[in-house]
Parts: C-alpha cells; sequence; structure tokens
C-alpha cells in the first residue's frame, strides 16, 4: 500500500503535524514490510500484481496501518523515512530507509531504489535476446504453415500465435532486451550524438505486421509487455543507452490511436478498447520516465537524437505529445462546462480495472462529445476530430440566437497538479530545444502552440505563476524544517530541490500559448500598469492640489521630431507607463490611435536614416545593425530602446530591419555564431576557412588579434579583441578564440556601450515578466508584424465591417464597395500597401495575421455624390468613403488621397 503528497485520504499524525516528517504520508511498497517475505521474491519477476492479497477488512484498515507506520518511523531510527519522488509522475513520497522498492499510489508504478539486473528473458520456445523484424516474420510464416496443416486445423487462431505472443511479451517486457532491438547497427553499443541507432522503419513495419494478423494477441502481447515493463522504474541512470528503449516504445504507431475519436464501424483491432488503453498507458508512462531523468549528460544527448530526426518525424512526434496533452485539457474544460455529467464505468473482463479506469473516463467524456456536439457548452475546436486540434487557430462555438455562449475557461486549479500535462511539456520543451539545433530545417514556433490552451484562464494562469515568483524571492526563513513545509505548502520548496516545480502553470511552458493568447497577456499586464499610473497620478494630485496628467504626452514638431522625442522621453522617465497620446505641433489633430502611429513611423524613419549614424546597413544580409563608431550621443540609443518598449506597451507595429539578435538582446539572451552567420553571412563563410588552414597559410595571412572598422566618414579605427592583440599573432593553435572574439566583438563587445543604452532605454518601459513568454521570433513579429509581404484581398474582404448603409449586404450590394474591391483586386501589391498605409498607419498586418486585422469602411455625404477625396481615421482603421457617381470617379479620388496626403487635420 502506497500514500502520496496531495492526495485525497493520506494519513498524517497529530504528534508530527508540524514536523517535515509527519507532512508526508508513507509510501511503500507491501512487500517491503516484510524483509523475509520481500526477499522470496525475485526483483525481475514481473508478474503485474504488486498489490497484496487480502480481504477486505485488511484494505480497509490499511490507511491506519500506514499511519501508525508513519508514526513509529519519526520515532525509531531502524526505521526512519526517505523522501524521494516517483520515478514515472514526480510525485512526492516517504518510504523506510530498508525499502528496495515503493509504489506510487496516483501512477501506479513500482519504483526500485537501485537499479535493477534483469535476467535474460526467455519464453518455453525462444530464447528472446533481441527482437527482430525478421525473426517475427519467420515465427508468423510457421504458424500459418502450421495452422495449414492436419494437425493444426480445428485449433483456436490465438493458440497457433501463442508462440509469437509470447516471444513478444517476454521482450517488450525487458528494457535489456528492448534496448538490443531495432539496431540500424547490430555491434555498435557505443551512444553517438547524432544518433540512438534506432532503425525507425523496422519498428514501423514490425507493428504493422502485427495489425495484419488475424489475431490481435501477439499486438496486445507486445503492447501488454511494454506496459508492464513501465509499471516497474528503477531510479535514473547516468548512462545514456539505458534509455534508448524509451525512444523505441515512442515510435510505435498506432500510440496515436488512443488518442483520437473511437470509430464504432470501425473493425480495426487498433480501434478496440483494450488495445487502445495499453497504447495510452505506454504513451503516458514514457512521457512520464523521460520528464523525470534530470542529468545534464543524458539530456543533452536526447535533445541532440532528436534534433537529427527526419523533418516528417520530428513533426509527427511534437504532434503526438501535443494532441496527449489537448487530450488531458479536453476533459477539463468539459467538465467546467457540463458539471452535471456522470460517468459510469463499465469494467471489461480482458483488462484489469486499475489500467483502464483512467482512459475510460477520457474516452466516455470523449464519446458524449463527439456524439452531443450542439447541445453541451463546448468551444469550436471540439467539435471536429481531435487529430486536427493540436494546431490551428479556434473557430467560435455554438451560437444561441445570434449569440455565441460564453464558455466557462479552464482553471489553473483544475490542471495545476495533473502530472500527465506536466510530463509531456516537459519532453515538448526538448522538441523545442531540439529544433533551435536543426539548422535550415528548423520548424516554426506555430508548431508547438496548443489550440486547447486558448481555452485556459491563461491571465489568472500568469498571475498565479507571479505570485508564486514573488513568494520565493519574498520569503526569507532562517528554520529549515520550516522552510520546507512552507515551500511544499506554496508548491516548491526554497531548501530541497525535491518539491522543485510540484505545481503546473501553463506560462512555465509558453511554447504551448500561442502567439494571440501572449499578446492578450501582454497588454494585459500593460493595461494594469497604466491604470496604476494613472491611479497614482490621480491620488499625487488630490495629494498636492495639483492637476497631473493621467496621460503620456508627447508633443512634437515635424521637422524636429528627434528632438523633441528625445525631450519628451527624459522629462517623462517616471511617466512612460501611461497611455500614450501624441500631438503634433500646429496640426488639429487629436490623437485616438492614428496621431501615435504616425509618431513611431516618422521618427524610427529619421532613427534609422544613414545621416543620423546610429545604425548601418550590413550589405551581406540587408539588415541593420549598431555602428561600432557611432556618430550620435550614445542617449539616441536610449531613445531607440524607450521607443521599441512603448511600441510594444501601445500595439503598435513598426518597419524594422534587424536581425533575430536584436530580441534576444531585449529577451536577454545570448548570441551565438547563428546570430553572427545572420547579420554576416559572407564574413562568417571567411572566418570559417581561416579553422581549415595550415600553419603556413595562416601565417601568410599576417593576422593578428585586431580589426579595423571604418566610421559613416570613411575614417579606419583599430580596436583590439584581447589586450595588446595587436602584438599576438593568429596561429593554428589559437585561430578559434581569434574567430570566437572577431564574432563577439562585432555582436556583442564592441558595441557594448551602445547596448548598455538600448536596453536601459528598452527596460525603462517594459518592466514586467509577460514579456517572457515570448520567443525572439514572437518578438520580431509583435514589433513588425507578419513578414508576409503579400495582403490578402479575399481575407481584407471578409473581415471588413460597413458603417452608414442600411445593412451590411446593401454595402456589400452597393456599386462603391463593388468597385472599391474591384480596384483592389487588379492593383499591385504596393499599392494595396500604400492604401494599408492610409487607413491604418502600417503596411504591416497583425503578428497574427491579416484576419485580425480590424477594418472598415464607412459611407459619408448621407449616401450622395461628392468632389471630396475619401478619408481614413486611422484611430479607428476606418476608411470613409462618398457614395461617387462612377468607378473612374472613385477610383481617381482614392489614389490621390492614397498617394498625395501627408498630416492630419480636422474639415
Amino acid at each position: 500500500m502506497a500514500y502520496s503528497t496531495g492526495e485525497k485520504g493520506s494519513t498524517s499524525t497529530s504528534k508530527a503535524a508540524w514536523s517535515l516528517k509527519g507532512l508526508f504520508t508513507l509510501a511503500i511498497d507491501s512487500t517491503s514490510a516484510n524483509p523475509t517475505s520481500r526477499s522470496s521474491v525475485p526483483s525481475n519477476q514481473t508478474d503485474g500484481k504488486d498489490r497484496p492479497s487480502t480481504d477486505k477488512k485488511s484494505k480497509k484498515g490499511s490507511k491506519n496501518s500506514a499511519a501508525c507506520q508513519t508514526c513509529s518511523s519519526s520515532s525509531s531510527s531502524n526505521h526512519s523515512q526517505i523522501i524521494n519522488k516517483c520515478f514515472c509522475c514526480n510525485t512526492i513520497l516517504a518510504f523506510p530507509n530498508s525499502a528496495t522498492k515503493y509504489k506510487c499510489s496516483v501512477c501506479h508504478t513500482t519504483n526500485f531504489v537501485h537499479p535493477q539486473q534483469h535476467g535474460q528473458a526467455s519464453s518455453p520456445s525462444k530464447a528472446t535476446d533481441f527482437i527482430s523484424l525478421s525473426d517475427i516474420e519467420c515465427m508468423v510464416q510457421e504458424c500459418f504453415s502450421y495452422a495449414s496443416s492436419e494437425e493444426g486445423k480445428g485449433k483456436p487462431v490465438r493458440e497457433i500465435f501463442q508462440s509469437v505472443s509470447s516471444y513478444l511479451y517476454n521482450g517488450f517486457k525487458s528494457y535489456e532486451v528492448l534496448s538490443n532491438s531495432f539496431k540500424v547497427k547490430q555491434s555498435d553499443y557505443r551512444p553517438h550524438r547524432h544518433t540512438a541507432n534506432i532503425n525507425f522503419a523496422e519498428i514501423r513495419d514490425t507493428f504493422n505486421l502485427l495489425t495484419k494478423l488475424p489475431t490481435k494477441r501477439p499486438l496486445h502481447s507486445a503492447l501488454k509487455g511494454a506496459s508492464d515493463q513501465l509499471k516497474r522504474i528503477s531510479s535514473p541512470s547516468s548512462r545514456v543507452m539505458h534509455y534508448r528503449w524509451l525512444f523505441i516504445l515512442l515510435e510505435i504507431p498506432i500510440l496515436s490511436n488512443a488518442l483520437v475519436p473511437h470509430d464504432v464501424n470501425a473493425r480495426a483491432m487498433t480501434n478496440e478498447l483494450e488495445i487502445k488503453t495499453l497504447c495510452y498507458d505506454i504513451l503516458k508512462r514514457c512521457l512520464g520516465v523521460l520528464s523525470c531523468v534530470d542529468d545534464t549528460k543524458v539530456v543533452s544527448y536526447w535533445i541532440s537524437w532528436i534534433s537529427h530526426l527526419h523533418l516528417d518525424s520530428f513533426v509527427h512526434k511534437v504532434e503526438i505529445i501535443n494532441l496527449y496533452i489537448t487530450f488531458q485539457l479536453k476533459k477539463y474544460f468539459y467538465l467546467a462546462n457540463n458539471p452535471h455529467i456522470k460517468l459510469v464505468f463499465t469494467p471489461s473482463p480482458d483488462i484489469p480495472e486499475s489500467d483502464q479506469l483512467e482512459y475510460f473516463q477520457h474516452v466516455n467524456l470523449k464519446n458524449h462529445i463527439e456524439s452531443t456536439p450542439t447541445s453541451s457548452s463546448l468551444p469550436g475546436p471540439l467539435q471536429v476530430p481531435l487529430s486536427q486540434l493540436s494546431n490551428g487557430t479556434p473557430t467560435r462555438g455554438p451560437t444561441t440566437k445570434g449569440k455565441t455562449k460564453k464558455e466557462a475557461k479552464i482553471r489553473v486549479q483544475q490542471y495545476g497538479n495533473d502530472w500527465r500535462i506536466m510530463s509531456a511539456s516537459r519532453v515538448l520543451s526538448l522538441f523545442l530545444r531540439a529544433n533551435k539545433m536543426r539548422d535550415d530545417k528548423k520548424v516554426p514556433v506555430s508548431l508547438f502552440y496548443n489550440s486547447l490552451v486558448d481555452f485556459v484562464n491563461i491571465k489568472l494562469d500568469f498571475d498565479s505563476w507571479q505570485s508564486k515568483k514573488k513568494l520565493q524571492t519574498m520569503h526569507v526563513c532562517k528554520e529549515p524544517e520550516l522552510k520546507s513545509i512552507i515551500g511544499f505548502i506554496h508548491g516548491k520548496s526554497i531548501n530541497n530541490s525535491l518539491f522543485d516545480d510540484a505545481l503546473l502553470y501553463i506560462c512555465q511552458y509558453p511554447f504551448l500559448i500561442s502567439l494571440g493568447s501572449k499578446i492578450s497577456v501582454l497588454e494585459y499586464e500593460a493595461r494594469r500598469q497604466m491604470e496604476r499610473k494613472a491611479e497614482e497620478a490621480f491620488i499625487n494630485s488630490l495629494d498636492k492640489r495639483i492637476v497631473i496628467d493621467v496621460y503620456l504626452r508627447i508633443k512634437v514638431r515635424r521637422d524636429h521630431i528627434v528632438q523633441d522625442s528625445m525631450k519628451a522621453i527624459k522629462q517623462n522617465l517616471t511617466n512612460l507607463k501611461k497611455s500614450l497620446k501624441v500631438q503634433f505641433i500646429n496640426e488639429p489633430g487629436v490623437d485616438a490611435g492614428g496621431l501615435r502611429k504616425e509618431w513611431f513611423i516618422l521618427l524610427a524613419k529619421e532613427i534609422f536614416h544613414p545621416q543620423a549614424g546610429l545604425f548601418h546597413n550590413v550589405e551581406d544580409s540587408n539588415l541593420l545593425w549598431f555602428n561600432i563608431i557611432p556618430l550620435e550621443d550614445p542617449e539616441m540609443y536610449f531613445l531607440f530602446g524607450a521607443v521599441l518598449g512603448l511600441a510594444i506597451y501601445n500595439s503598435t507595429i513598426l518597419d524594422l530591419q534587424f536581425p533575430v539578435a536584436l530580441y534576444k538582446i531585449l529577451l536577454g539572451k545570448s548570441l551565438d555564431k547563428e546570430d553572427y552567420k545572420q547579420l554576416y553571412p559572407e564574413s562568417y563563410r571567411s572566418l570559417n576557412q581561416l579553422r581549415s588552414m595550415t600553419e603556413e597559410q595562416l601565417k601568410d595571412l599576417e593576422l593578428t588579434f585586431e580589426v579595423t572598422v571604418k566610421d559613416i566618414f570613411g575614417q579606419p579605427h583599430t580596436k583590439a579583441l584581447v589586450a595588446n592583440g595587436g602584438k599576438i599573432t593568429v596561429v593554428k593553435n589559437n585561430v578559434d578564440e581569434y574567430v570566437t572574439r572577431y564574432m563577439r566583438f562585432f555582436t556583442r563587445e564592441g558595441i557594448r556601450e551602445q547596448l548598455d543604452s538600448f536596453t536601459e532605454g528598452f527596460n525603462t518601459v517594459i518592466a514586467g515578466n509577460a514579456l517572457s513568454l515570448f520567443s525572439e521570433e514572437e518578438i520580431q513579429l509583435l514589433l513588425c508584424g507578419s513578414d508576409d509581404h503579400k495582403i490578402d484581398i479575399d481575407v481584407l474582404q471578409s473581415i471588413t465591417k460597413y458603417i452608414g448603409w442600411p445593412s451590411n449586404s446593401d454595402a456589400v450590394n452597393s456599386n462603391v464597395i463593388k468597385w472599391f474591391w474591384e480596384y483592389l483586386a487588379t492593383s499591385s501589391n504596393s499599392q494595396r500597401k500604400r492604401l494599408l498605409v492610409f487607413v491604418t498607419g502600417s503596411d504591416r498586418v497583425p503578428a497574427t495575421g491579416i484576419q485580425n486585422l480590424p477594418f472598415k469602411v464607412s459611407l459619408l455625404g448621407h449616401g450622395l455624390d461628392s468632389e471630396r477625396l475619401p478619408i481614413a481615421h486611422t484611430c479607428f482603421n476606418e476608411l470613409a468613403i462618398y457614395n461617387y457617381s462612377s468607378k473612374t470617379k472613385m477610383i481617381d479620388k482614392l489614389h490621390k488621397a492614397v498617394n498625395e496626403s501627408s498630416g492630419f487635420g480636422i474639415k
């Protein structure tokens, strides 16, 4: 019997209520209570029955006996307790130090304290040293031959294929046998970083063969053996090849069948409940075991293996893990919106009840959802097959009388203790790290998004996550035991690594969160800080009896926009988190968003102008980067950083031509050779050639640890890469150091003062943690908008709203609207961008796509013809147009307004 912390019904004692030992309940395998009886059972025997065979009375009193053992262990030195984690679900467990194994009451895994030496598994008919597809094919052929013989006629198919079933069960239940199987090179036992030496095609062919046999017993035996093996786990090993068998199991092609809807009409054996239950159990436990290994060397090998997977295989595995997370979250969403639902469990005679209960609950919910899509409070994605749920944009849910029904979102209290989601998220994070090593075969970060996370209350999750971090940094306690207890109560120990990450927050794994949800969190935090600053301004105005503006107001002249902007920002360093309002002097425009956009665009144009001397254009990559010898004062970089921060806070898109390295600097990340390669591709190739040169060739180049750069006037400046670099010659022994320092000089060291000023300006505005949810690619999208330079008119037309017509259909069928869309359909993409600049203030579409761009067309002049030009309300992304009498007149007026307008005014 075993108990775990946080479980209902766990026992504790009043005497030890405030001791660390009394905080946890006993978790011990039933056989470990009696050393004699434990030693009589071989440790490598896998019978799947780790529970004692007791009557109902003994079971009823088992919790009390566990409590007694806990009390006695706290007072007896011979029975002191050890606190450790389950090697599958990371649940914190306590057990006597004399125990050799203990069982987790959460995932029902038997954990061995020391690594187990498994003997050679064998069956009555064939010794199993390793599993081979050729051996299976031979055995299957023998079975078919036996079935067609006189002796085999009339015998059950299950009995005929018993030898294959035994062979597979004994092979898959032993990790040693499985680790020796499916090798590309059978004699290679050494770990390699580029490959796990797994023949993935052979694994897939093996299971494809098993699914085509006339009986499901061999397939069931293979899966059952793997499931049984995963229920008996040894302590984590530091040897990389000890985990090879887990990657073999993850390659089983039918694992994803457990996560897709049940087809009542399908007769395939992979559609049967017992097969799906075993597939679900294998996937769940493989992810659990992999997530519990924290050995840095082992994990680095795994990441390298994953990074070398074929693109299709890499994508497939990411989708399966994401689908598994969706599978878990779907239950919480459905139960949150249908609290009346009741599950009725009817056990299957072929599978133990404990093995199928959890999966049944998921299947019951899933089938209920699929069968009643219109009567349930479900979001759009839950009404489509689960295989389509791992990615994509959620659609609207069912409507009632034209209104979308408001759904209850999944709360952190529901999934915070779900070890399944946590383990899958941790494993998926390995794939994310591996993706960064895939060079030109990288997949977009959007592949890792989970669409069902959009139905999580992500703002509550973010607030809870931030509260936890504040508690960790603010709490100071000198008593270690009390510190551990308080840390455990809050989900993380300050003193003991056992309690790390005890609670799950989605924000800990931001790659699961879609860009739209991240932006909503960022806007939520920005809005909250703006409101706080406005409240402070109001309170200060009452206290000091003076009028204090609740806005950050910037007044500038168009011909002195840089100087005026710098002066305004310097004078309002404490007010940068207020909502921004811009006014152009001598222009009567009122800022409701449009003037702000214009200010950002004009200011960025001036800052990036070559005459400003702040940045230079790298010809090889056509990207902007910091000048090593700047012409302007370094404070100008402070202005640039502050402008980027204000743009993020005020949801404004800028036209920036910078490498990803700039956005990594904003996130406080270090730069590497890939960043230098993107910025200086030709120089990168030349530097790499130095490494392959001989000693004589390097000597002929006469290189030293110095670089020569030119300022914007063409004057040369010599900079040392190291102290006295001019006296150090580049030779074979130090060429690697030279290349590293050369790259670092142009990306970091040579522009240290400029970068410090730039980041200071940015951090003056951005002072929250919401930005940490973004990757550098997402920050680039957030600031620059989508890099899709082609504007899709069909999508823009589908999301456009019309104002001033009696109805939407009247607007769509009016001549002026028909002419407008016909004109755009035949226009060039550059002309479409000019229209977008005229209407919205920017030619970039939002990071989440043009489908999320608010776009309006309104009717002026009460529907009458006019000689006036169309008007743009950039504050609201609105084009105001007259009901012109002809298409030619409409095109002429629109063309003049778009191409010849400048500034803002009120008519």
